[in-house]
Protein backbone atom coordinates (compact mmCIF):
# COMPACT_ATOMS: atom_id res chain seq x y z
CA UNK A 1 0.00 0.00 0.00
CA UNK A 2 1.19 3.75 -0.74
CA UNK A 3 2.30 5.52 1.88
CA UNK A 4 -0.01 8.65 0.93
CA UNK A 5 -3.05 5.85 0.94
CA UNK A 6 -2.71 4.76 4.40
CA UNK A 7 -5.30 5.93 6.75
CA UNK A 8 -5.69 5.89 10.63
CA UNK A 9 -9.40 4.28 11.21
CA UNK A 10 -9.46 5.60 14.71
CA UNK A 11 -9.27 9.31 13.10
CA UNK A 12 -11.58 8.48 10.76
CA UNK A 13 -13.92 7.63 13.62
CA UNK A 14 -13.60 10.75 15.79
CA UNK A 15 -14.00 13.02 12.69
CA UNK A 16 -17.53 10.77 11.83
CA UNK A 17 -18.61 11.61 15.69
CA UNK A 18 -17.62 15.32 15.20
CA UNK A 19 -19.64 15.53 11.91
CA UNK A 20 -22.59 13.62 14.04
CA UNK A 21 -22.15 15.78 17.10
CA UNK A 22 -22.47 19.05 14.49
CA UNK A 23 -25.83 17.37 12.90
CA UNK A 24 -27.68 16.32 16.02
CA UNK A 25 -26.19 18.50 18.63
CA UNK A 26 -26.94 18.26 21.77
CA UNK A 27 -26.23 14.59 21.03
CA UNK A 28 -26.38 11.39 23.55
CA UNK A 29 -23.92 8.62 23.79
CA UNK A 30 -26.71 6.17 22.66
CA UNK A 31 -27.74 8.67 19.72
CA UNK A 32 -23.92 8.61 18.77
CA UNK A 33 -23.52 5.16 18.95
CA UNK A 34 -26.59 4.37 17.30
CA UNK A 35 -25.19 6.16 14.47
CA UNK A 36 -21.27 4.51 14.01
CA UNK A 37 -20.55 1.47 13.92
CA UNK A 38 -18.69 0.65 17.23
CA UNK A 39 -19.82 0.16 20.65
CA UNK A 40 -20.74 2.94 23.28
CA UNK A 41 -18.02 2.68 25.49
CA UNK A 42 -15.86 3.33 22.46
CA UNK A 43 -17.93 6.30 21.61
CA UNK A 44 -17.56 7.27 25.20
CA UNK A 45 -13.37 7.33 24.88
CA UNK A 46 -13.72 9.77 21.58
CA UNK A 47 -15.63 11.99 22.76
CA UNK A 48 -13.64 11.89 26.11
CA UNK A 49 -10.64 12.68 24.27
CA UNK A 50 -12.38 15.27 22.61
CA UNK A 51 -13.62 17.05 25.50
CA UNK A 52 -9.95 16.80 27.06
CA UNK A 53 -9.02 18.74 24.40
CA UNK A 54 -11.85 21.50 24.09
CA UNK A 55 -13.43 20.27 20.75
CA UNK A 56 -16.21 18.81 22.36
CA UNK A 57 -18.47 20.47 25.51
CA UNK A 58 -20.58 18.36 27.92
CA UNK A 59 -23.42 19.48 29.42
CA UNK A 60 -25.17 16.71 31.73
CA UNK A 61 -25.56 13.86 29.53
CA UNK A 62 -25.31 15.96 25.57
CA UNK A 63 -22.32 17.10 23.92
CA UNK A 64 -21.86 19.77 21.69
CA UNK A 65 -19.14 21.34 19.63
CA UNK A 66 -17.07 23.15 21.64
CA UNK A 67 -15.71 27.10 20.55
CA UNK A 68 -12.29 25.61 19.47
CA UNK A 69 -13.94 24.77 16.29
CA UNK A 70 -15.04 28.39 15.85
CA UNK A 71 -11.60 29.15 15.80
CA UNK A 72 -10.07 26.98 13.55
CA UNK A 73 -12.89 28.09 11.40
CA UNK A 74 -12.45 31.70 11.60
CA UNK A 75 -8.56 30.85 10.42
CA UNK A 76 -9.61 28.70 7.73
CA UNK A 77 -12.22 31.62 6.10
CA UNK A 78 -9.40 34.03 6.49
CA UNK A 79 -6.57 32.32 4.36
CA UNK A 80 -9.28 32.68 1.86
CA UNK A 81 -8.30 35.88 -0.60
CA UNK A 82 -12.02 35.97 -1.77
CA UNK A 83 -13.01 35.64 1.71
CA UNK A 84 -11.36 39.05 2.55
CA UNK A 85 -12.16 40.71 -0.62
CA UNK A 86 -15.81 40.18 -1.07
CA UNK A 87 -16.80 39.82 3.05
CA UNK A 88 -18.03 43.66 3.25
CA UNK A 89 -19.52 43.62 -0.44
CA UNK A 90 -21.43 40.75 0.69
CA UNK A 91 -22.58 42.41 4.11
CA UNK A 92 -23.45 45.46 2.08
CA UNK A 93 -25.98 42.87 -0.36
CA UNK A 94 -27.56 41.63 2.67
CA UNK A 95 -28.22 45.01 3.80
CA UNK A 96 -29.31 46.40 0.44
CA UNK A 97 -31.79 43.72 -0.09
CA UNK A 98 -32.82 42.74 3.18
CA UNK A 99 -32.47 38.90 2.20
CA UNK A 100 -29.77 36.75 3.54
CA UNK A 101 -26.66 36.52 1.38
CA UNK A 102 -24.19 33.40 0.63
CA UNK A 103 -20.17 33.61 -0.54
CA UNK A 104 -19.49 30.16 -1.95
CA UNK A 105 -16.19 28.79 -3.60
CA UNK A 106 -15.81 24.84 -4.78
CA UNK A 107 -13.72 22.17 -3.16
CA UNK A 108 -13.51 18.70 -3.91
CA UNK A 109 -16.70 19.12 -6.16
CA UNK A 110 -18.66 20.15 -3.55
CA UNK A 111 -19.87 23.88 -3.05
CA UNK A 112 -18.87 25.07 0.36
CA UNK A 113 -20.46 28.33 2.14
CA UNK A 114 -17.22 30.63 2.89
CA UNK A 115 -19.76 33.48 4.64
CA UNK A 116 -23.27 33.60 4.93
CA UNK A 117 -25.38 36.38 6.75
CA UNK A 118 -28.85 36.25 8.22
CA UNK A 119 -30.03 40.26 8.24
CA UNK A 120 -33.70 39.58 9.00
CA UNK A 121 -32.19 37.45 12.14
CA UNK A 122 -34.43 34.50 10.97
CA UNK A 123 -34.89 31.21 11.08
CA UNK A 124 -35.86 30.88 7.65
CA UNK A 125 -32.11 31.14 6.39
CA UNK A 126 -30.95 28.34 4.07
CA UNK A 127 -26.99 28.16 4.45
CA UNK A 128 -24.90 28.47 6.74
CA UNK A 129 -20.75 29.08 6.93
CA UNK A 130 -18.98 25.64 6.63
CA UNK A 131 -21.99 24.08 4.90
CA UNK A 132 -21.35 22.10 1.44
CA UNK A 133 -23.67 21.52 -1.17
CA UNK A 134 -24.11 19.64 -4.10
CA UNK A 135 -23.26 21.84 -7.02
CA UNK A 136 -25.79 21.01 -9.59
CA UNK A 137 -28.52 21.99 -7.80
CA UNK A 138 -27.73 25.52 -6.25
CA UNK A 139 -27.46 28.96 -7.90
CA UNK A 140 -24.21 29.18 -6.10
CA UNK A 141 -22.46 25.99 -7.64
CA UNK A 142 -24.19 25.83 -10.85
CA UNK A 143 -22.96 29.81 -10.96
CA UNK A 144 -19.17 28.20 -10.50
CA UNK A 145 -19.98 25.37 -12.83
CA UNK A 146 -21.12 27.40 -15.69
CA UNK A 147 -17.62 28.92 -15.96
CA UNK A 148 -15.73 25.90 -15.73
CA UNK A 149 -14.39 23.38 -18.55
CA UNK A 150 -16.85 20.41 -18.93
CA UNK A 151 -14.67 18.13 -18.77
CA UNK A 152 -14.16 19.35 -14.77
CA UNK A 153 -17.97 19.56 -14.45
CA UNK A 154 -17.92 15.71 -16.05
CA UNK A 155 -15.52 15.15 -12.78
CA UNK A 156 -17.72 16.50 -10.38
CA UNK A 157 -20.90 14.74 -11.21
CA UNK A 158 -19.08 11.36 -11.83
CA UNK A 159 -17.68 11.71 -8.53
CA UNK A 160 -21.29 13.24 -6.19
CA UNK A 161 -23.58 11.87 -8.61
CA UNK A 162 -27.26 14.36 -9.88
CA UNK A 163 -28.96 13.14 -6.65
CA UNK A 164 -32.73 14.35 -6.93
CA UNK A 165 -33.31 16.99 -3.84
CA UNK A 166 -36.65 17.77 -5.21
CA UNK A 167 -39.32 17.26 -7.46
CA UNK A 168 -37.36 20.77 -9.28
CA UNK A 169 -33.61 19.02 -9.43
CA UNK A 170 -32.12 19.13 -12.61
CA UNK A 171 -31.01 15.42 -12.83
CA UNK A 172 -29.91 14.47 -16.13
CA UNK A 173 -26.59 15.86 -17.28
CA UNK A 174 -27.66 17.33 -21.02
CA UNK A 175 -30.19 19.56 -19.15
CA UNK A 176 -27.52 20.53 -16.79
CA UNK A 177 -24.99 21.30 -19.23
CA UNK A 178 -28.26 23.32 -21.39
CA UNK A 179 -28.60 25.03 -17.78
CA UNK A 180 -24.83 26.13 -18.06
CA UNK A 181 -24.73 27.77 -21.34
CA UNK A 182 -27.78 29.88 -20.41
CA UNK A 183 -25.84 30.95 -17.29
CA UNK A 184 -22.74 31.72 -18.70
CA UNK A 185 -24.71 33.58 -21.51
CA UNK A 186 -26.91 35.84 -18.81
CA UNK A 187 -24.39 36.00 -16.13
CA UNK A 188 -26.58 34.92 -13.68
CA UNK A 189 -27.66 31.35 -12.14
CA UNK A 190 -31.20 30.61 -10.09
CA UNK A 191 -31.90 27.81 -7.58
CA UNK A 192 -35.85 27.48 -8.41
CA UNK A 193 -36.25 25.46 -5.27
CA UNK A 194 -34.19 23.04 -6.55
CA UNK A 195 -32.28 21.98 -3.18
CA UNK A 196 -35.15 22.71 -0.78
CA UNK A 197 -38.89 23.70 -0.62
CA UNK A 198 -39.67 27.25 -0.67
CA UNK A 199 -36.42 28.48 -1.40
CA UNK A 200 -35.03 30.70 -4.22
CA UNK A 201 -31.98 31.87 -4.79
CA UNK A 202 -30.01 34.42 -7.32
CA UNK A 203 -26.09 33.87 -7.63
CA UNK A 204 -22.92 35.34 -9.88
CA UNK A 205 -19.91 33.91 -10.30
CA UNK A 206 -16.58 35.96 -9.64
CA UNK A 207 -14.25 35.41 -12.12
CA UNK A 208 -10.44 37.02 -11.89
CA UNK A 209 -8.12 36.47 -15.16
CA UNK A 210 -11.06 34.07 -16.68
CA UNK A 211 -10.73 31.50 -13.85
CA UNK A 212 -14.09 31.49 -11.70
CA UNK A 213 -13.28 31.57 -8.18
CA UNK A 214 -16.54 31.60 -6.46
CA UNK A 215 -19.75 32.71 -6.38
CA UNK A 216 -22.03 35.38 -4.60
CA UNK A 217 -26.09 35.01 -3.83
CA UNK A 218 -29.44 36.37 -2.36
CA UNK A 219 -31.53 33.64 -1.44
CA UNK A 220 -34.59 33.75 0.62
CA UNK A 221 -38.42 32.29 1.08
CA UNK A 222 -39.69 31.98 -2.62
CA UNK A 223 -42.57 34.35 -1.81
CA UNK A 224 -40.67 36.82 -1.68
CA UNK A 225 -39.07 36.17 -5.34
CA UNK A 226 -42.13 35.90 -6.98
CA UNK A 227 -42.63 39.58 -8.12
CA UNK A 228 -40.86 39.98 -11.51
CA UNK A 229 -39.65 43.91 -10.46
CA UNK A 230 -38.06 42.71 -7.20
CA UNK A 231 -36.06 39.84 -9.26
CA UNK A 232 -34.87 42.03 -11.67
CA UNK A 233 -33.70 44.76 -8.95
CA UNK A 234 -32.28 41.51 -6.48
CA UNK A 235 -30.41 40.13 -10.00
CA UNK A 236 -29.02 43.37 -10.60
CA UNK A 237 -27.33 43.81 -6.73
CA UNK A 238 -25.79 40.87 -6.96
CA UNK A 239 -24.14 41.16 -10.36
CA UNK A 240 -22.94 44.81 -8.88
CA UNK A 241 -21.36 43.04 -5.95
CA UNK A 242 -19.79 40.23 -7.94
CA UNK A 243 -18.50 42.79 -10.04
CA UNK A 244 -17.10 45.00 -7.24
CA UNK A 245 -15.63 41.96 -5.80
CA UNK A 246 -13.81 40.92 -9.02
CA UNK A 247 -12.28 44.59 -9.79
CA UNK A 248 -11.13 44.32 -5.76
CA UNK A 249 -8.58 41.37 -6.95
CA UNK A 250 -7.70 43.33 -10.52
CA UNK A 251 -6.78 46.39 -8.62
CA UNK A 252 -5.32 44.40 -5.33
Amino acid sequence: MDEYSKRIHAVERTLEIVEIISEIEPAGVSEIANEVPVSKSTVYTHLNTLTENGYVNKDGDAYQLGCKFLTLGSSVQERFDLYQMAKQHVDELANKTGEPTNLVVEMDGKGICLYATNPRNSADVFMSSGERNYMHATGTGKAILAHLPDSAVESVLDKHGMPELTEHTITSREALFDELEQIKNRGLAFDRQETIHGLYCISAPVIVDDDVIGAISVSGPVNRFTNEERRAELSEAVEEIANVVELRFVFS
